[in-house]
């Protein structure tokens, strides 16, 4: 079952102007798990929106967002022909589960009285998201999984 995509923008600008039809220069310097992994391999495509705004997709359990939270770096003209100074070239990112929190504000979601679980749902009703709770003798312990 697959995984909501979360989109996350980011703005791109040459001498305070927005930087249009450049997406073709931009790629990801870096990406990394919290832990260390490198996640370059992996890391999304980015795609134009339009007025400045780029982005690019990730989907928790899906690579490269398969093994917690992610660090990075983009370089927004690699090749260096947009004529970008370093402050604009080099966009810090990031992706965290947490902003799966935002959909919980917005999308539907299911809580056990009883133990505390949660399921997210996509809008056709399939879960996207299970945040288990497992009850211990001195911690109470939440791990995200992926629905089976």
């Amino acid at each position: 079952m697959a995984n909501a995509t979360i989109e996350i923008p980011f703005y791109v600008s040459r001498d305070g102007q927005p930087l249009s039809g450049a997406a073709g220069q931009m790629e990801f310097a870096g990406l990394f798990t919290v832990g260390g992994a490198d996640k370059l391999l992996q890391a999304p495509a980015i795609e134009e929106i339009g007025g400045g705004w780029y982005k690019f997709s990730a989907a928790y359990g899906t690579a490269p967002f398969d093994e917690g939270d992610l660090a990075g770096v983009i370089d927004a003209d690699k090749d260096g022909s947009n004529g970008l100074c370093d402050m604009e070239r080099y966009i810090p990112v990031e992706v965290r589960l947490d902003y799966y929190a935002m959909w919980r504000m917005v999308g539907p979601m299911s809580q056990d009285k009883v133990n505390g679980q949660m399921r997210l749902y996509d809008s056709a009703g399939e879960v996207i998201l299970r945040l288990s709770i497992e009850d211990g003798q001195e911690t109470v312990m939440r791990e995200p999984g992926i629905e089976e």
